[in-house]
């Protein structure tokens, strides 16, 4: 299977922290890999960058091709780039552009989104792309009602590397949307963004943050995001979205509201701040002068005239 993009596909950051490429793991040469179960057997599909497209490699039946061709062409959407966005808000948003042009914006449905999220919680994407294809194996597939059937204790082991004290909550979280059915779970997080996260907000272990993760890559919500340490520390020293250090539910607000004055589409391009505060603008000592950014960033260029006195 191939598909094929306006701009050359930066596959290698397009992997690197979205929450849906933490399904997949890097199978070596530019390759990336995860397990489908289209009709509850697991079916290995490998993806690499050919030019200006993505070639998917796969062994299935006729029906399990369709369902994983579906699968694939909603997970890496050819109109989804960086690129594609409206990201001229701000000098800085449309080099962020430019830089990240070949991001691929990807989704995954509502509820497999949701146990990815939650799996991420204070662990790092290497643990839950440890952890995530073990629980996909045991119920084959991510599903409400099959996460729901396994009991707490073997959820609790099967997760346990990415904290087994989450096993209870996702498993009465899945019990509530199973409840519902996963299409239905679907509908709600297409939902504005207010209800929604109502919605997401009172299932168990889910906060503001995991909710608006699932928003974005589910639910293509343009009205919130998520806000984690990358994001507040690097948005402020941009100079994007200033605030007195403080990481409450007020200043996550109202930095968020902020953001998203620079328009809709900062919402699904949220990450490419994540991507930059694991790169250059890191927390301890940041590369200044190595960021392309040093130009247009206050801080940047008052650490860089200060290094050099």
């Amino acid at each position: 299977m191939i598909l094929a993009f306006d701009v050359v596909p930066d596959l290698e950051a397009t992997m690197d922290i979205q929450i849906p490429a933490l399904a997949w793991q890097p199978a070596g040469l530019g390759r990336w890999e995860r397990t489908y179960y289209p009709q509850g057997e697991p079916v290995v599909v490998q993806v690499e960058r050919d030019h200006q497209r993505l070639l998917f490699s796969y062994q299935a039946s006729p029906d399990d091709a369709r369902l994983i061709g579906d699968a694939l062409t909603a997970a890496f959407p050819a109109d989804k780039q960086i690129d594609n966005l409206d990201l001229d808000g701000h000098p800085v948003l449309t080099s962020l552009r430019a830089r990240y042009s070949g991001v691929i914006v990807m989704t995954t449905p509502a509820f497999e989104a949701l146990v990815l999220t939650v799996l991420s919680q204070n662990r790092s994407g290497d643990t839950v792309r440890q952890v995530f294809p073990k629980l996909a194996a045991a119920c084959h597939g991510i599903t409400a009602e099959r996460i729901a059937a396994i009991p707490v204790a073997e959820l609790a082991d099967l997760i346990r590397s990415a904290g087994p004290y989450k096993a209870a909550r996702l498993s009465e979280a899945a019990a509530t949307i199973a409840t519902l059915g996963d299409a239905a779970f679907e509908q709600i997080v297409r939902q504005p963004a207010p209800q929604a996260l109502t919605y997401l907000e009172a299932l168990p272990g889910v906060a503001h943050k995991t909710a608006a993760c699932v928003l974005v890559f589910s639910g293509a919500t343009t009205g919130t995001l998520p806000v984690d340490t990358h994001l507040f520390r690097v948005v402020d020293r941009l100079g994007l979205a200033t605030h007195d250090g403080r990481n409450s539910k007020s200043v996550a607000a109202k930095l968020i509201s902020t953001l998203l004055e620079y328009g809709p589409d900062v919402a699904p391009a949220h990450f490419i701040f994540l991507l930059v505060g694991r790169t250059t603008c890191t927390a301890g000592t940041p590369n200044c002068a190595d960021c392309f950014l040093a130009e247009e960033c206050g801080y940047a260029i008052a650490r860089i005239e200060e290094a050099s006195r």
